[in-house]
């Protein structure tokens, strides 16, 4: 007997310091707390357009030599014509894929229950930088018994994954092309 008292008594205290409950799971609800995001985004975008166009207008006027008395007019002739012709083509198609996760702080909780969530991960490869930056709202309801959501369930999200390092600065113009191109 004396063994089980002792067991729930440290069981007690480990509840009491680390501030865990048995009976409540450990979703973030309230500010301040964090909530981990699970980013799965995936778009797929295609747009073909094609465009053909043809005007043609004519004009004709003649007038034959004269006749009886009026043979000495000589004949006129005049002819016009105008042709306009256009055929244009277009096709766009991108495709992305970001998969990743990022651990967001829930920075106001709304009157309705819904959470103003933000985060920012910054991640430093071979002098290559990685920023995966996320904010939106979500619902308390679909937080994960394991304290995670997925990007697609937060409303007005704003998702971005942008870096910095020799391999960005290699894919972007040089000071001339740049130059040449705003001149043009």
């Amino acid at each position: 007997m004396k063994k089980i008292i002792m067991i729930v008594l440290l069981l007690e205290a480990y509840v009491l310091a680390t501030n865990y409950s048995l009976f409540t799971d450990k979703r973030g609800r309230k500010s301040g707390d964090i909530v981990t995001v699970l980013v799965m985004e995936a778009s797929k975008a295609s747009n073909d357009t094609r465009t053909q166009t043809t005007s043609k207008d004519g004009m004709d006027i003649g007038v034959g030599g004269g006749t009886g008395a009026l043979k000495w007019i000589p004949g006129a002739g005049m002819k016009a014509g105008v042709g306009v012709e256009f055929d244009g083509q277009g096709a766009t198609t991108r495709n992305g894929q970001l998969k990743a996760t990022v651990t967001a702080r829930i920075l106001q909780v709304m009157e309705n229950g819904n959470l103003l969530v933000e985060g920012s991960k910054l991640v430093t490869i071979n002098n290559e930088e990685e920023i995966l930056e996320v904010s939106g709202m979500i619902r308390a309801d679909d937080i994960n018994p394991d304290n995670t959501v997925f990007s697609y369930k937060i409303a007005d999200a704003v998702i971005r994954y942008t870096g910095n390092g020799v391999n960005s600065s290699a894919q972007e113009p040089g000071v001339l092309t740049r130059f040449l191109n705003w001149l043009f």
